[in-house]
């Protein structure tokens, strides 16, 4: 049979029943004792006894002897076997749904007095008198949970009662154990410290409303504080946050504090915590923190963040509206796009609205004339004053819709000049009209022969508006294709005279007009100079005061003739209709649309007609050779080794140096090292000399690599010309030399091809008479070369020596210099912008011809009309076939030189 080590008895079968189920499954050695076994017994009965010390200490010393002697061994006992262990040390049990001072209590000790005390008779004894006499009655005591086995099943309600307020301080034994002294003071140094870091003493906080008399309230306060300030309460976390009356007291805040202090308002507060975030749950004793120096509590967090709201709400009140914000942003290409958008959407609502308005006009002019039938409400017969009170409501309807076409071309006429200042003055000469026949209404239809114009106005106002709605939308789509992110080039005429005069030391021209190239910033006036002056407007302005003089002197001799202000006020408008041309605006629309359009096709924008002009006058282009010549263009056709060199050596030099320049050799090496630019070795003091060639050391060796004078400028023994001239076929190849370290080491025979798209585009300069300025970094290609790969003209070509590209880059840029091209960085898009802006030139400027032409034809036929004393019967349709045929043929040439 088993026997139980500790006791040194063997084991009854209750006994083995239990240990089989026991949570202890191991053996405890003797080794292994509890470190109270040797200490001297406490008397519990003094600490946690409820009803007396007397009986109940006799009564538990006998059920003690009855019961045999055991190790305690960690066992969890069943049934009736279940005996209380005797504590022996303060332990702590957690359990956030119950009571905190239920949970506190040793329930062995109380199991055992349950049992022993009846509930309608409890011993009282003298010791209990200092108990609060009051105590809450039975029926506001919350019901218990029901616990484990350990606890009493029942308890009596007057038990509970008078024993919560048992483990109140003021009635805690006078005799404490070692760890109780301990945790006071510790709590007693913290108290210390948190009071140290203040200046002053925190406020004492309001006293707590119980139902306690306040004479037993003051000893329990004057025992938790006995230095004067409040003591923190040792509790756990967990019971803190689920007992209600042990949640630390929040300290009112005087009225005057509700808003800081004077000094608190430049003080910097330290953010706090959201409410809304729960505590975390710490296995710690919670201790409540003292409020420093004023600040507010920690219980209404919530608070702090409220303080700057006024204040967002006062900036607010102050920002400004969303128009004017856009506008103070409009040099952002964000803005500028959406005053394009909105710009654009006016505008088509304009020109459909215009559009009706017009059609319904010339309707009315033709039921005047006869050639329509009239409606029954509006007879120009039968109601005559009706009929010309709707042609002038719709008239002034029409020029509200095309209001900014009357305000642009009225202020043509002494400001900037502009292309609607024939159709605004035509516009006001019929409003003149539709007034006077509405207020003679019977006299102006008994007029044998008199018509209406407004539907010549109307329809004239409406192609304005499109003109203008075409224009727009060009300059929309060219800013779009600036700010796309893609990095583009600006190019400029050079004006500076040092410039010029170095650039044509060589030319057979001393004023030439140089297109230079350099990286754009910025996008800045973009739209502004692409709606700039025309030179089409200037023309036409000069032309507008001329038919504007022949209609006032037509409607002054009819007048002085006793004609009549009908018939006056109807030549008038018969002159001005009959001359302002439909295309006036539609002509610099359309041309500039296809010009933005063919431009983009190359990635090139040209901003507007002054950049064309400026254009129109280059005879000289500035470009770099990696524009003619790409890394596929160069072709290394033999390699020479002198004695003491090896080619991968060689290969190695060259390739090291020449991938820290910019030029084509650089991708003609990268190619043979097949892009493995790690093998390459590391150069330092990089020199490049124009024209001549590259030295740098690399592995500590002084590199040279450039043309025939370039080493002999060096000192470097090189071969006589005739072994070179030999290798380069007579000059048809390129010779770059090799010299390490003074020595020479290798000879490079190099060949250039050119490109079919660069072909194209130097034909179309070649055929604007357009030379080239060539920047080269290779320096053993020279103007011949590049002639001879392209077939060009002698003298087409120049490369610029080492002073002249320095100029170029010691030339200051002015701000104010008119950006004439944005193009990529690519030979194909300058030259293609170059051709687009000419094509346009030529164009719009062939297109107006025919318009002032056809305002010329205009004046003369008014002017013999008026002579003859019939203008003012010119009908509505010889007007507008007039202009139909004069307009198609301006619109017809300017597509037809595009086209070209």
């Amino acid at each position: 049979m088993p026997k139980d080590k500790n006791n040194g008895r063997e084991m009854t079968p209750d006994e083995k029943f239990r240990s089989f189920f026991s949570t202890t499954a191991v053996d405890i050695p003797e080794e292994m004792t509890r470190r109270d076994e040797n200490q001297p017994e406490e008397k519990p009965q003094k600490r946690f006894g409820l009803f007396g010390r007397g009986k109940e200490k006799q009564e538990t010393d006998e059920a003690a002897a009855e019961q045999p002697q055991e190790m305690p061994t960690g066992e969890v006992r069943l049934g009736e076997d279940a005996q209380p262990e005797p504590e022996a040390d303060l332990e702590l049990m957690l359990k956030p749904e119950a009571d905190p001072e239920q949970e506190l209590a040793p329930w062995p000790f109380l199991e055992k007095e349950a049992e022993d005390v009846q509930p309608e008779a409890p011993a009282k004894k003298p010791e209990e008198k200092s108990a609060p006499q009051t105590a809450e009655p039975p029926a506001a005591v919350k019901p218990e949970t029901p616990r484990q086995s350990a606890v009493p099943a029942a308890r009596p309600a007057e038990q509970h009662s008078t024993a919560k307020p048992l483990r109140h301080p003021k009635n805690a034994p006078e005799v404490l154990l070692p760890q109780e002294e301990q945790e006071q003071q510790e709590m007693a140094q913290l108290k210390a410290m948190i009071n140290g870091l203040s200046d002053q003493k925190p406020e004492k906080p309001a006293p707590r409303a119980e139902a306690a008399p306040a004479a037993e309230t003051e000893p329990a306060e004057s025992k938790k504080k006995p230095s004067g300030a409040p003591l923190p309460a040792a509790v756990f976390a967990a019971v803190k946050e689920t007992a209600p009356e042990l949640q630390p007291e929040p300290v009112p805040q005087p009225v005057a504090d509700f808003f800081g202090k004077a000094q608190s308002e430049d003080a910097p507060q330290a953010p706090l915590a959201p409410a809304e975030e729960p505590a975390a749950k710490e296995d710690t004793m919670s201790l409540p923190l003292l409020p420093l120096d004023g600040e507010e509590p920690q219980q209404a967090p919530e608070k702090a963040p409220a303080a700057p709201q006024p204040e967002l709400k006062a900036e607010a009140e102050d920002a400004v509206s969303p128009e004017e914000h856009a506008e103070t942003e409009l040099t952002e290409p964000e803005a500028t796009a959406d005053k394009l958008h909105r710009m654009s959407a006016e505008l088509t609502l304009r020109c459909v609205l215009g559009g009706i308005l017009a059609v319904v006009l010339l309707h009315f002019d033709l039921v005047s004339d006869g050639l329509l039938p009239a409606m029954a409400a509006l007879d120009p017969d039968a109601a005559p004053a009706a009929f010309y009170g709707a042609n002038l409501l719709l008239l002034a309807a029409s020029l509200c819709v095309g209001f900014p076409v009357l305000r642009d071309g009225l202020n043509g006429l002494r400001g900037r000049s502009s292309s609607e200042t024939m159709p605004a003055l035509a516009a006001v000469a019929a409003l003149v009209q539709a007034v006077t026949a509405m207020l003679n209404a019977n006299v102006y239809r008994g007029t044998t022969g008199i018509s209406l114009l407004s539907g010549m106005a109307a329809l004239g106002l409406f192609l304005a508006l499109l003109g203008s709605r075409v224009m727009l939308a060009a300059v929309k789509g060219g800013y779009e294709l600036v700010t796309n992110g893609v990095e583009y080039e600006g190019a400029y005429r050079a004006k500076d005279k040092d410039l010029l005069r170095a650039l044509a030391r060589d030319l057979e021209q001393k004023d030439p007009w140089v297109l230079l190239s350099r990286p754009m910033k910025e996008a800045d006036g973009f739209v502004e100079q692409s709606l700039s002056e025309r030179a089409s407007e200037r023309r036409a302005r000069k032309v507008s005061y001329i038919l504007l003089g022949v209609a006032l002197l037509s409607g002054v001799l009819f007048l002085l003739a006793g004609a009549g202000w009908n018939k006056a006020a109807a030549a008038m408008a018969a002159v001005l209709c009959m001359g302002a041309p439909l295309s006036s605006t539609l002509i610099a629309g359309v041309a500039s649309l296809r010009l933005q359009r063919a431009a983009a096709a190359v990635g090139a924008v040209v901003p507007g007609w002054q950049a064309i002009e400026q254009l129109g006058g280059i005879d000289t282009l500035q470009i770099d050779a990696d524009d003619l010549f790409t890394a596929d263009s160069a072709q290394l056709e033999d390699i020479r080794i002198f004695k003491g060199g090896r080619i991968d050596r060689a290969i190695l030099y060259a390739a090291s140096v020449l991938n820290e320049s910019h030029g084509t050799l650089k991708g003609l090496f990268r190619q043979i090292v097949e892009e493995r630019t790690d093998i390459l070795f590391p150069v330092k003091d990089l020199e490049q000399h124009h024209g001549l060639g590259f030295s740098a050391w690399c592995d500590n060796n002084r590199i040279l690599i450039g043309t025939r004078r370039y080493l002999e400028q060096e000192g470097v023994p090189l071969p006589d010309e005739e072994y070179e001239m030999q290798h380069s076929k007579n000059g048809e190849l390129q010779i770059l030399y090799l010299a390490v370290s003074g020595n020479l080491h290798a000879m490079f025979v190099l060949k250039y091809v050119g490109g079919r798209n660069v072909a194209r585009g130097l034909a179309v300069l070649q055929k604007e008479n357009i030379r080239l300025l060539v920047t080269c970094q290779d320096p053993s290609l020279t103007a011949h070369h590049i002639t001879e790969a392209y077939r060009l003209p002698e003298g087409m070509i120049t490369v610029l020596d080492q002073e002249q590209c320095n100029a170029i880059k010691a030339a200051p840029e002015d701000p104010e210099d008119t950006c004439c091209m944005i193009h990529l960085k690519a030979f194909a898009s300058l030259t293609g912008g170059l051709q687009a802006a000419d094509q346009a030139q030529n164009a719009e400027s062939s297109a107006t011809t025919v318009q002032m032409v056809s305002v010329l034809f205009s004046i003369i036929i008014a002017a013999l009309l008026t002579s003859a004393g019939s203008i003012w019967e010119l009908s509505v349709a010889t007007v507008l076939m007039y202009q139909a045929a004069w307009s198609a043929l301006s619109i017809a040439v300017c597509a037809l030189k595009q086209h070209n």
